[in-house]
């Protein structure tokens, strides 16, 4: 028993120094990469502050704001929160599983939040599933807290959860799961009877209550974007390509815990699991993770999904993950090991490909390549913006969100830049700049490649080509653009 508590000791010690280590590499990523498109966007969002976008709650937004007042707008402030968060989160969950699950299960939870390549990346770009990741998984350690400690817990998870809607739509699949709990265990039913358990779902819808009524006031704007977003049809391919991405990032070992658990932990006989408490919260755990677990399984065979959809899958994964091993040391130190490994190798690879892309991936193919896809914003571009005389009276458009976003970001103009969306749906630009106010004005149009687009030309009067751009990684182009001055917009 020395012996392996031993191992234990040494193993967390290595654990933990590289995981500070790993805080300290992502502190020197948000500062010497550029920010991607996605990240460009929602820094417009922070640039104007709202209750609600057709994309997202306003959590990304807010968090942008808060640490670029403080930092600046440029690839630290952007990003900072979510470093920030991601190693707050780690402190939160290491206290809550060592007092209340038993040591050393919130060492294994927060070295997984820390090391695993899921929540790396999630921790290096600033996007919604930052402030979602971190006020879902406080809001099962609150519900928890109030079904197995106190009933007070209640009402300040109500907020938390109200915070986690406002982070992200999908929050809503883990709490169903936690709401279900004293319906499915009979011991826990007697809290139906207690007034603050219905108090916390009333906290939370009036927490998420502003961004419903943005979506009032904007013909359910959120509503219908989503409901479009959806519905891309999916194919079988896609199906598996999602969910080998899934096992992928967030590693095979916690993969099938957090996908065969669940299973296992609902159908098990009662006398299966001692003592009865660790049944319950185990329950309590699976729900949280099947919940969501059996609707994205089953959205994504018929819809197209992007990899980061089913991240809430596992936030109540990690705690049946931490909590199943936090008896068996070499059970433990294996699977950890393992598990660990696995992430460290991945990030290591795709943080060497950043700098120097040793792997011969191409367009796509490569992740890494969305950090190179602008550099000529801030450098030719502004350069040329700068002593282009139309520039200062012309606003730049382009007809997808990402242009105009690094354009406002890296090569700011006096008028800003917007998203025509012609043929393209709907953006936070069609709020912030109506098409009918945009009707007769001339424009300088910024768009991929050397060609005008031939589907727009017909919404121009007159089209003239100004000037090229490439940008360039380690000496190769990576994606040209083209500037062209456009005249009498007729509007879609």
């Amino acid at each position: 028993m020395k012996r392996s508590a031993a191992a234990d000791s040494i193993f967390f010690t290595i654990a933990w120094t590289l995981a500070i280590l790993l805080v300290v590499f992502r502190l020197i990523f948000i500062s010497s990469t550029m920010v991607i498109d996605d990240e460009a966007y929602y820094y417009q969002f922070a640039a104007h502050l709202s209750t609600g976008y057709i994309d997202h709650g306003p959590m990304v937004a807010i968090l942008i704001r808060i640490f670029t007042e403080l930092f600046g707008a440029n690839g630290f402030g952007i990003r900072f929160g979510s470093v920030f968060l991601q190693l707050l989160l780690s402190l939160i969950v290491v206290r809550f599983g060592n007092r209340e699950l038993g040591h050393p299960t919130g060492d294994i939870l927060g070295l997984t939040v820390l090391i695993n390549l899921l929540f790396h990346t999630n921790s290096s770009i600033m996007t919604p599933d930052v402030p979602l990741t971190f006020f879902a998984i406080i809001t099962i350690i609150l519900y928890h807290q109030a079904y197995f400690k106190d009933p007070k817990y209640f009402l300040p998870a109500g907020v938390f959860m109200g915070l986690a809607l406002l982070s992200k739509i999908s929050a809503i699949f883990p709490f169903v799961g936690i709401a279900l709990l004293p319906w499915v265990v009979k011991e826990k039913r007697a809290l139906l009877k207690d007034s603050r358990y219905a108090i916390s779902f009333l906290l939370a819808l009036i927490v998420y209550s502003p961004f419903i009524f943005w979506n009032l006031r904007h013909d359910l704007a959120f509503f219908r974007f989503q409901g479009a977003h959806i519905a891309q049809v999916g194919s079988l391919g896609s199906f598996f390509a999602l969910w080998l991405a899934l096992a992928f990032l967030i590693g095979p070992i916690l993969f099938y815990y957090t996908i065969v658990l669940p299973f296992r932990t609902i159908f098990s006989k009662p006398a299966d699991m001692s003592p009865k408490k660790d049944r319950f919260r185990m329950i309590y755990f699976s729900l949280t993770t099947l919940v969501p677990l059996i609707y994205f399984v089953a959205q994504s065979i018929f819809t197209r999904m992007e990899v980061n959809w089913p991240a809430p899958v596992f936030f109540g994964g990690i705690f049946l993950f931490a909590f199943m091993l936090r008896t068996n040391h070499k059970k433990r130190a294996r699977l950890l090991s393992a598990q660990s490994l696995w992430s460290l190798t991945f990030i290591l690879i795709i943080s060497v490909q950043t700098i120097v892309p040793i792997i011969p991936l191409k367009g796509k193919s490569d992740p890494t390549r969305r950090y190179f896809l602008y550099q000529c914003f801030p450098g030719d571009l502004q350069t040329f913006l700068n002593e282009y005389p139309l520039s200062s009276k012309l606003r730049i458009v382009s007809n997808n969100y990402q242009i105009p976003s690094m354009v406002n970001l890296y090569a700011p103009q006096p008028v800003k830049a917007t998203c025509l969306s012609i043929g393209y749906h709907e953006t936070f630009y069609s709020f912030l700049y109506p098409d009918e106010e945009l009707v007769g004005d001339n424009f300088l149009f910024l768009w991929k490649g050397t060609e005008f687009p031939e589907k727009l030309r017909s919404y121009f009067s007159d089209i003239e080509f100004i000037k090229s751009f490439t940008s360039m990684r380690r000496d190769k182009p990576v994606r040209s653009y083209s500037l062209w001055l456009v005249k009498n917009y007729t509007g879609k």
